[in-house]
């Protein structure tokens, strides 16, 4: 490993002890930090699992509608309806903060589904698959929206990682060596000062 190359002197090893003393406090609240998003993210991704079976029981029940609205109502029947509705959907992007981080959320704002199995060639499996529509729609906001936070919180993890590494494996262990030269360098200095101030002395005896 290189040592520091800096001069053997008090100023100098006092500059060390006070970085190694920043660079070891920084590395105890990065530490705490990579904790803290490890244990978000295992969060986010139990939640994503819950949903992912929420989506294919939905997904499943949704394709059982369709296919007996359509044995019902006849395909192309089913198709021209499908494309007379006109629903209105919000879509809207939140951002909140979490230990420094802006994570974006998703959120969908639905209005109330019309019913129009009233209609002439509507049945009342058609108003369901709406329904379920809407419903996966939403699921599918919700899903995206936590996925995108486990995206932003992975990379943040993976900065936290690099700068603890940095610190844990270069710049602490390169002062803690320099530091040590430094001392070792500064004790045998005056080693030699006292001897000679000794030698000194007896010339001048």
């Amino acid at each position: 490993m290189a040592r520091i190359d800096v001069p053997p002197t008090k100023s100098s090893l006092r500059k060390i002890k006070t970085d190694l003393a920043f660079a070891r406090e920084g590395f105890d609240l990065l530490e705490q930090k990579r904790e803290i998003l490890v244990m978000e993210i295992m969060k986010n991704v139990k939640s994503i699992k819950a949903i992912e079976e929420r989506v294919a029981t939905t997904l499943e029940t949704l394709y059982a509608s369709f296919k007996s609205a359509v044995i019902e109502m006849g395909s192309d029947i089913m198709v021209q309806k499908s494309h007379s509705e006109k629903e209105v959907y919000a879509l809207s992007l939140d951002v909140s903060r979490f230990i420094g981080i802006s994570i974006p959320a998703v959120r969908l704002d639905r209005k109330e589904i019309t019913v129009n199995s009233s209609l002439y060639g509507t049945t009342a499996l058609y108003d369901r698959c709406k329904t379920e529509c809407s419903e996966m729609l939403a699921l599918l906001a919700e899903y995206s929206a936590i996925m995108k936070s486990i995206l932003v919180l992975s990379r943040e993890l993976k900065k936290v990682q690099r700068k603890v590494n940095a610190l844990e494996k270069i710049f602490i262990p390169q002062n803690e060596e320099a530091g040590k030269y430094i001392s070792d360098r500064l004790e045998e200095m005056e080693r030699e000062e006292i001897f000679v101030k000794k030698l000194i002395k007896q010339k001048q005896a």
